[in-house]
């Protein structure tokens, strides 16, 4: 399973119950790289709601295929990107008992810090390597950092 997930300097990912990810640059930036690398695209309605609202983030078949096939509510997208080894997009979720399974972490890292309601763990990334790193401007924020995680020798042969 590959992650896609924005969080703060302290490892938060939502604050007072609102997103970090409310950047249309950095959507327009992820959804290029998923498209890139190819693979498919989960999240729940929360996320897909915010989403659909981007004009120019989905292509148009993209919008369409969401429209046909709406996301499922709550957690349960997590399960079918672990299942399909799809990448799964986290606001609002706890991605915590997924961790053991991703061998990838796409995050967008902003230089703030908020009050959070959900973090991911300390020592999140002792299992990875960083293979990318890249600054890049956000539509919101100056300056939001772009890093690639790899599991280790999860791509070893």
């Amino acid at each position: 399973m590959k992650l896609v997930i924005c969080i703060d300097e302290e490892l938060g990912y939502s604050f007072n119950h609102r997103r970090l990810s409310r950047d249309k640059n950095i959507r327009l930036h992820m959804m290029k790289g998923i498209r890139t690398r190819g693979g498919k695209l989960f999240m729940n309605q929360y996320s897909e709601r915010s989403l659909l609202k981007d004009e120019g983030v989905l292509t148009p078949q993209e919008r369409a295929e969401r429209l046909k096939n709406p996301a499922k509510p709550g957690a349960e997208f997590l399960k079918d990107a672990q299942r399909e080894n799809g990448w799964a997009f986290v606001e609002n979720e706890d991605v915590t008992p997924y961790l053991p399974d991703v061998d990838e972490m796409i995050v967008y890292r902003w230089n703030r810090r908020y009050l959070s309601d959900l973090r991911l763990p300390e020592g999140v990334y002792e299992p990875f390597t960083v293979q990318y790193t890249e600054s890049l401007s956000g539509s919101s924020h100056e300056r939001v950092g772009f890093v690639r995680y790899i599991r280790k020798g999860a791509y070893e042969e």
